[in-house]
């Protein structure tokens, strides 16, 4: 399978399907650049957030996917509700990873979320942001 097999991400609805059918497939952690694409690209709000509810179901993300999801997290010129998506992603990250990397994220979504929660934030992304935290402080065991 390509890396990058989305083409065009302008015809999103394609793009789309293309999400659906490589989650059923169990084979969209093969296409991790493409999804970091995805991410970058501010063209789809869609898009962004369709990658974003998906990427949980990675076993071995990427540093750069994690770190794209972590910017997009970070990023107060980002919509709130996709920056609540991106903390959901983290929080599923950090439940699939194994430990021995676990515990850099951890420190990493730690340090951002502390930086986060330093100014006032909208109650829902308030909420959000504390249940980052608490995942990235004290994972549940699964």
């Amino acid at each position: 399978m390509k890396q990058d097999p989305f083409g065009n991400l302008t015809d999103w609805g394609t793009v789309l399907d293309l999400f659906e059918e490589l989650g059923d497939n169990g084979t969209l952690s093969e296409c991790q650049p493409g999804l970091v694409r995805i991410l970058r690209y501010k063209g789809n709000w869609r898009l962004r957030e369709e990658a974003l509810k998906r990427i949980g179901e990675i076993q071995n993300p990427s540093d750069e996917l994690i770190s794209q999801v972590m910017t997009i997290l970070a990023d107060d010129n980002i919509y709130y509700d996709v920056r609540i998506l991106a903390g959901e992603a983290l929080t599923r990250i950090l439940r699939n990873i194994d430990n021995d990397y676990s515990d850099k994220i951890s420190m990493d979504v730690r340090k951002i979320t502390e930086k986060l929660r330093s100014t006032p934030q909208p109650p829902l992304f308030e909420n959000a942001l504390r249940h980052l935290y608490s995942e990235a402080t004290h994972p549940e065991v699964m």
